[in-house]
């Protein structure tokens, strides 16, 4: 997938001061020897069924990098983001003088291994369940400078929902808008509001007349008791509840239960409170409403809910985007044509490199 995303880097890359100190070492004692090999360092993980990203926003930082003299000298393989790739397989390949370009290798490992990481965690929770049931969130789990960077990736593997705005930043400048930024009310809201969700979602409409009405059912540990009030209030529209208890609660919907069962099962969001909502909801004609959960969703956990058929419509997930788990290396592989390298490393890639596209 070929975006024109216009990435930012700091001036200081240029400088070195993002590089390990061995690689600005072993830049000065090979320009003091005026060695001018001519090296292969290939960029690989160790991963199957790995979502490529950062390919584009490298092959930027490259260019951004090194004098136009230099740049001009080396040759970079490369794939595409949104690539689909398995252990071993070269992702970014740069030939050249290694003295020139060896200094970033560090910052190619941790673009590479954070974009893919966050391109494939959600590759895998769009293929799950498609890209209409999922909210990017995971903009309270992380440095909120990495946003963007982490928006365009999950984009890569297929999320179109998000709840900030400079997650989709890159997507903006870039005149692309196949993506929604969703914004549902927070615990915050009801608090000011002194607990009461009816009249906090009265001065939502009042403020955004022409938004999706999204009533966040949890803050009295009470979503059945929450969901009669809202009719009680003639809160007519109602397009969405969101469920957000705390794993060290129990719905009072379900406390009964537990005293009977000491059912663990039955803290945090699960799939009885889901049912008891869904039910709650019909009985009380919301028929058309539908519910998100949150609160520390994970992979398994949708697989889990889809797999019992629980009716729910949209899954708010944060952490669990970007946990990094892909985790890429870069090898001198080659040695003025002929492959050598660390031990175990020096794997044929002749073949793959052919099909890969190429700059200079």
């Amino acid at each position: 997938m070929k975006l024109k995303i216009n990435f930012k880097f700091d001036e200081k890359i240029k400088t070195g001061d993002f590089s390990a100190k061995y690689f600005l070492v072993s830049k000065k004692i090979l320009e003091q020897q005026n060695n001018n090999n001519t090296s292969l360092l290939r960029f690989t993980h160790f991963n199957n069924n790995v979502m490529v990203a950062g390919v584009e926003e490298v092959l930027q930082l490259i260019k951004f990098a090194l004098p136009e003299q230099d740049y001009q000298k080396i040759k970079i393989y490369y794939l595409e983001d949104g690539t689909i790739t398995n252990a071993y397989d070269p992702v970014l390949a740069i030939e050249g003088d290694y003295k020139i370009f060896g200094f970033l290798e560090n910052i190619i490992d941790g673009i590479l291994s954070r974009r893919s990481s966050v391109a494939t965690n959600a590759y895998n929770f769009v293929n799950l369940i498609g890209s209409n049931k999922i909210i990017y969130m995971a903009d309270r789990t992380d440095d909120y400078s990495l946003q963007a960077y982490d928006g365009y990736s999950a984009y890569i593997g297929g999320i179109r929902k998000f709840v900030t705005n400079e997650s989709v930043s890159f997507l903006k400048e870039s005149n692309i808008n196949d993506y929604q930024v969703l914004g549902t009310i927070p615990h915050a809201l009801i608090q000011q509001h002194n607990g009461d969700l009816s009249q906090t979602l009265k001065s939502f409409t009042q403020v955004y007349p022409n938004s999706p009405v999204i009533g966040l059912i949890d803050f009295h540990n009470d979503c059945l008791g929450e969901i009669e009030k809202l009719k009680e209030n003639n809160i007519e529209k109602l397009d969405y509840v969101r469920i957000d208890t705390s794993k060290k609660l129990i719905d009072k919907s379900l406390q009964h239960i537990f005293h009977l069962s000491k059912d663990e099962s039955l803290y945090g969001v699960n799939k009885y409170l889901i049912q008891k909502v869904r039910d709650k909801l019909d009985q009380l004609g919301y028929t058309q409403t539908k519910i998100i959960i949150s609160s520390s969703i994970n992979l398994d956990m949708i697989r889990n809910y889809e797999f019992e058929k629980s009716p729910i419509d949209l899954y708010g997930v944060g952490k669990s985007f970007i946990n990094i788990n892909v985790n890429y290396t870069g090898d001198l592989v080659k040695l003025n044509g002929q492959y050598f390298s660390k031990e175990g490393r020096s794997k044929n890639i002749d073949d793959l490199l052919s099909k890969m596209k190429t700059i200079n």
